[in-house]
């Protein structure tokens, strides 16, 4: 019995072999044609992405087919902000389908389409959008999400991690103490034994919770339950406004980490926004400590921070210093986002081999940073990164106003920065492996693609057994036959 179990543990790793080589010689006769490897990766079954909002991830052509279907939404034709205004002075959204120059100002408007810089930035344009939007979002978040798993079930995601604001920032508020480290314990207490306040979190609970099944109800997956988008998993992380005052931040975190703490949804907070903004610069530090202090207060809810999302050209030399180094030692972040700035950071090469000794990946955005940021090409840090064993996922940030999607990171990365198959498929699965999913990996070592024992055969009764009730290791596992599958195309 033993011999036939070893005998057919062997003839699965032949062919699982025999499938990567063929594979292999496909992706190494394509790779320098951008059209025939953006074929092949499209197809390429995909862990999904960590690093993406929902605010910017719909197009704004969808936007503005959702917004037509209410007449009270109203699009001033100055600043093209569109708001619930039934005394409209600027153009209903109905009749922004009559004139097709309007509605491409407002695309333009809405997104980076055409953006050529002039009286603003590539950045202040691209921040600028949420504020012009942000009422249909606020409104339609079920069929912004709609649309989002529609695009990620074509790119064979498996995955999502969402940032959102279930409440819509409204557990912002002022404080009437000092937010110093001093206070933090003090003002927590006060605001956690305020009825309004406590009645907030449970909103933002009830909110996040809600939103998948509103969504797949409005997919009508109940009748639909083969189709892909409807077997995507899909959890959120709440994300908090950096460019506000601390009282705001602190107040809005608390909201944030204690619904975390609540939610069957929500995995993990975020901070967002523009990190070279004003009030971004002047109180990071401070914002880390708060970010501190709710890791301490809620231990289980899983922190990842934008930081490094800088441009040399954008701010002193001494603002690029510090802040990765701060996000992962005060702000306690288990993972980096952007991260583009990591050789300026004070002893960079200490930051980032610590990094890749402690796992602690970076969520490289390629359309984002090269289009906001004016970082691509060998300024990249992707390769540094690589360089020094530091975990990489690749993501699309806000894909809808970038216009783009995850194939095309996975495109950009093989032609611009030389990524083999091998490094991409791992980083395909790092994707999974340092999710906020619960459970335990699937892999005892990703480098050397090493299972853990149980499923060293993925079809024997212990795997079977170590995935049940394993939300990430099952979600693994399901990656793993889909890539299989994949490969085996190439035989």
């Amino acid at each position: 019995m033993h011999l036939i179990k070893l005998l057919s543990l062997c003839g699965l790793l032949l062919l699982e072999n025999l499938s990567f080589a063929n594979v292999l010689d496909h992706f190494n006769h394509i790779k320098s044609d951008p059209n025939a490897l953006y074929a092949f990766l499209k197809e390429m079954p995909k862990g999904g992405e960590l690093h993406y909002h929902l605010a910017g991830g719909a197009y704004p052509e969808s936007m503005l087919d959702i917004a037509s279907k209410n007449k009270n939404f109203c699009i001033n034709l100055k600043s093209f902000n569109i708001n619930n205004d039934s005394n409209c002075q600027g153009v209903k959204s109905p009749d922004i389908f009559r004139q097709p120059h309007l509605y491409n100002q407002i695309i333009k408007a809405w997104s980076m389409k055409d953006f050529i810089p002039g009286s603003e930035s590539a950045s202040e344009h691209f921040f600028s959008t949420f504020y012009k939007f942000y009422p249909i979002v606020s409104e339609n978040s079920p069929e912004l999400l709609a649309e989002v798993l529609f695009r990620a079930a074509q790119q064979h995601e498996n995955y999502l991690e969402i940032m959102i604001m279930p409440d819509n920032g409204n557990s912002a508020q002022a404080l009437d103490l000092p937010v110093i480290p001093a206070n933090f314990e003090k003002i927590k207490q006060k605001l956690l034994s305020d009825s309004k306040f406590k009645a907030g979190i449970n909103h933002t609970v009830e909110a996040a919770d809600a939103l998948i099944p509103a969504t797949k109800k409005l997919m009508q997956c109940d009748k639909y339950v083969y189709k892909d988008e409807c077997n995507l998993t899909i959890k959120f992380q709440y994300h908090v406004l950096r460019e506000q005052a601390l009282d705001h931040v602190f107040s809005q975190a608390l909201n944030a980490f204690a619904a975390s703490n609540q939610s069957k949804a929500l995995v993990g907070v975020n901070l967002v926004q523009a990190e070279d903004g004003l009030i971004s610069l002047r109180d990071y530090h401070q914002q880390m400590q708060i970010f501190k202090f709710m890791h301490k207060a809620f231990p289980k809810v899983h922190i990842a921070l934008h930081a490094g999302e800088l441009a040399p050209s954008a701010v002193r030399p001494e603002e690029l210093r510090f802040h990765i180094f701060d996000a992962i030692h005060t702000g306690q972040a288990e993972r980096i986002g952007h991260g583009v700035a990591i050789a300026f950071e004070e002893r960079g090469e200490q930051l980032i081999e610590y990094m890749g000794k402690h796992s602690i990946p970076v969520e490289i955005n390629l359309t984002s940073n090269q289009v906001i940021l004016g970082v691509f090409g060998v300024n990249h840090p992707l390769n540094y990164y690589l360089a020094h064993h530091v975990p990489v996922v690749l993501s699309s940030d806000d894909e809808g106003i970038l216009r783009t999607d995850l194939t095309r990171q996975f495109v950009e990365a093989v032609i611009t920065h030389n990524i083999d198959y091998s490094t991409l498929k791992r980083i395909n699965r790092n994707t999974l492996i340092y999710s906020f999913l619960s459970g335990k990996s699937l892999w005892e070592d990703i480098d050397s693609e090493k299972r853990v024992k149980d499923c060293e055969n993925l079809h024997s009764p212990a795997c079977s057994s170590f995935i049940s009730n394993n939300e990430k290791a099952a979600l693994q596992y399901r990656l793993e036959l889909k890539l299989n599958a994949f490969e085996s195309r190439y035989n």
